[in-house]
């Protein structure tokens, strides 16, 4: 017991001047009662009035007594203990067993046991008082049986706990946790602010064994039936050497199996694979890894990667009558940056006036050398440089099938003594006349057609693809021709040029016989498109997707060619754990492409690996394009999704994604332990980290502090039943006899 230092009684209701207001309420009273019960005396002889006069006193001076609130006040000197607060990880990981194939929270439970009775006995420097309080800052009287808090936030959970200590004395504060934050959170090391030391009790890190697969090196476009090689970067984190697979897969389908030692220790090994796709189409290839070994997180096992997979390249037969700039830019560009391009050039290198080169070889313009070009394009060259006989093999395969001619522009070409004067001139878009070369700069100007083409596109924004043009880098004249031929369709004019009072064409095209097209370029100086921009460290962009959009579309394959015929969509990244996920597969019809007949594919697979069943895809009703699939994840991780669309028994084409759920379980998904941020947090607090088995030597590093206080203890007896009870017996009891006696 501590020493009473004082006491007294006081009537707190008669402080401030209410005292004299009090005793005249009683003299008031007092005489008021006389005068009543002397007459009840006088008129009734009876000594009782007297009792009843006593009675009605004795309820006043209990209610003048209530009124002047009487309060015994007593003030103690006190020791007070310092407090330790204890904040437990009570979160679901820590459900998981350890190395000892106890539980984690069966092992915090013991420690926090035995930490609490060795903080609380008391030494010759004081005692501790010790607090609870779980993972979220909640305090405790008692700590659950089992830890079932979904989330982890370990600075949230000790910051509350030390603003609801903030106005104890605290000592420390103790952490027992695993370490793991689902928060994602990267450091916790900004604690200067904690105020009092943070001492951490953790697990020892167990010996981790994890494998992890790196975005793979590969070509994202390749030629079909050529082989392809890749480079898959392999990592593995551990001690012991193991031997691992590494597959490469298309959806379930695999493509390629290496199997690869990896040497004892953390290493990172880049395995060598080869692939040759047998079939054309945009395909999403998984790269893989497994061991026998025992690896408990298995989510960085695999990576997903696209691949588009094109037909036979497109061979171009370019036949040009001098070296120029034009043809320069132009093979330069189709030999180095673009890949789906094969071209066969056969420039003429002496002048055509004598030399060997005064026409074309035979060999060079045959059915033999024909069947297997796609696009033949001419350049400056004059009309007798081919032979009779070449433009009737050249004529013959323009009806072949998608077999296209491009003719550009030149002084030879649309000259006096140019193709006007051959058997080409009818198969061409233009009709050529007798206006001179315009030497006047100029900038193409898109006619409606043009502005919608497909070789003209450099961005999807029309205003902005207007834009890019008006603005682009000035051509230095061009050839000029009379007109369009009916049924052909301008594309482009030269607005600085009129012929006939219109602007002169500089783009024209029409259908061929079999199917392809004949386009005629009159500009021959669309290398300035290149060289400019080169100059000045930039790409040339222009230059490359209008000369590269221009061929396929010439062989045609535009640009849809390179759309995946199947995407996957869900509506949200994030989902949560129960909650309805909804996938769309839509497919991308490309024009000459027929999908009749394909079916949808859709499997997904939760965070084990494990196929979610009753998967089919329901078809849109209004839009047969769309198809949707539904289910409901049980557990929290990351689920695979793989949509493919197929005919025949063959895939066309599959898309892979992937959506991240969220819940209970999240807990679980990352089953090891993190002391590396315990010991942050105690470092930064000037705290201690120590390991389960060793908790209680924590307690000797918390100052046993403790501090005198004066303790003050009021009782009020205003409000006491008792008085009150006192009041009403004594009010009660003199009007039950003064009726009894008939004294009223």
């Amino acid at each position: 017991m501590m020493p009473t230092l004082f006491a007294s009684l006081r009537l707190e209701g008669l402080v401030g001047g209410w005292f004299w207001p009090w005793l005249a309420l009683i003299a008031g009273g007092g005489a008021f009662l006389f005068w009543t019960y002397y007459g009840i005396y006088l008129r009734s002889e009876r000594p009782l009035a007297w009792g009843l006069f006593a009675l009605r006193c004795l309820g006043l001076l209990l209610l003048a007594l209530m009124l002047a609130k009487p309060t015994w006040t007593r003030a103690d000197d006190e020791i007070e203990p310092a407090r330790v607060a204890i904040v437990v990880d009570t979160s679901r990981s820590m459900s998981l067993a350890d190395d000892s194939g106890t539980s984690r929270y069966a092992r915090t439970l013991a420690a926090v046991e035995s930490l609490t009775k060795k903080l609380k006995t008391p030494t010759k420097d004081g005692r501790l008082e010790v607090d609870l309080f779980d993972i979220a800052g909640k305090p405790l009287k008692k700590l659950p049986d089992e830890p079932d808090a979904d989330f982890t936030d370990l600075t949230r959970g000790l910051r509350r706990t030390l603003a609801q200590s903030r106005s104890r004395q605290l000592a420390g504060l103790i952490l027992i946790s695993d370490g793991v934050d689902t928060t994602g959170r990267a450091s916790f090391t900004d604690w200067e602010d904690a105020g009092v030391p943070i001492h951490t009790v953790g697990f020892p890190r167990g010996i981790d064994f994890d494998l992890a697969v790196r975005e793979p090196t590969a070509q994202r476009r390749v030629i079909v039936s050529n082989e392809m090689s890749i480079e898959v970067p392999v990592f593995k984190r551990g001690t012991a050497a193991v031997e691992a697979t590494v597959h490469l897969k298309r959806g379930s389908e695999v493509l390629a199996t290496k199997k690869v030692q990896l040497p004892a220790g953390d290493v990172e090994q880049l395995v060598k694979m080869s692939y040759r796709p047998e079939q054309p189409g945009s395909f999403e290839l998984t790269a893989s890894v497994e061991a026998a070994a025992n690896e408990k997180d298995t989510s960085n096992n695999a990576v997903n990667f696209p691949l588009e997979v094109v037909k036979d390249p497109i061979r171009i037969l370019y036949i040009e009558g001098f070296l120029r700039d034009e043809f320069t830019f132009l093979t330069r560009h189709f030999a180095e940056r673009d890949p789906d391009v094969t071209l066969i050039k056969e420039p003429r290198r002496s002048s055509s006036d004598d030399g060997p080169d005064k026409t074309l070889a035979e060999g060079l313009l045959s059915d033999k050398t024909l069947e297997k070009i796609d696009i033949v394009i001419l350049g400056d060259l004059e009309g007798d440089y081919l032979t009779q006989s070449q433009y009737k093999t050249l004529l013959k395969w323009l009806d072949g099938k998608n077999h296209s001619l491009l003719v550009l522009g030149g002084y030879e070409s649309f000259g006096a003594k140019g193709f006007r004067n051959t058997p080409l001139n009818d198969a061409l878009p233009v009709v050529f006349g007798d206006a001179p070369q315009s030497e006047k700069s100029f900038s193409l100007q898109l006619t409606e057609k043009g502005q919608s083409h497909p070789i003209f596109a450099l961005s999807a924004d029309k205003v902005q693809n207007a834009k890019l043009w008006k603005e682009s880098i000035p051509l230095d004249g061009m050839p000029l021709v009379a007109r369009a031929r009916p049924g052909a369709d301008v594309l482009a004019t030269n607005p600085e040029a009129l012929v006939d009072g219109k602007p002169a064409v500089a783009l024209a095209v029409q259908r061929a016989g079999g199917g392809g097209q004949v386009m005629v370029f009159c500009p021959d100086t669309t290398w300035k498109w290149s060289r400019f921009p080169r100059l000045l460290g930039q790409e040339d962009l222009l230059y490359g997707k209008f000369w590269s959009q221009t061929v396929r579309w010439l062989a045609g394959r535009a640009l849809d060619d390179s759309r995946p015929l199947i995407s996957v969509r869900t509506g949200q990244p994030v989902y949560e754990a129960k909650k309805k996920v909804t996938v769309k597969v839509v497919r991308q019809r490309r024009p000459g492409t027929d999908l009749t007949g394909s079916r949808y594919v859709v499997a997904i697979r939760d965070p084990n690996g494990t196929a979610v069943p009753g998967l089919d895809p329901r078809i849109d009703s209004t839009d047969p394009d769309i198809a949707t699939v539904e289910f409901y994840p049980t557990a929290a991780g990351r689920y695979k999704i793989n949509a493919s669309l197929e005919a025949e028994g063959k895939v066309l084409a599959n898309q892979a994604s992937e959506v991240l759920v969220r819940g209970a379980d999240l807990e679980l998904a990352d089953t090891g332990t993190r002391p590396d941020n315990l010991k942050a947090i105690a470092a930064a607090t000037g705290g201690t980290y120590a390991e389960i088995d060793k908790a209680d030597e924590i307690a000797d590093r918390i100052p046993r502090s403790q501090r005198r206080t004066l303790k003050v203890h009021r009782t009020e007896f205003w409000d006491s039943p008792w008085l009150f009870a006192a009041f009403l017996g004594a009010i009660s009891g003199e009007w039950f006899l003064r009726r009894r006696n008939h004294l009223v």
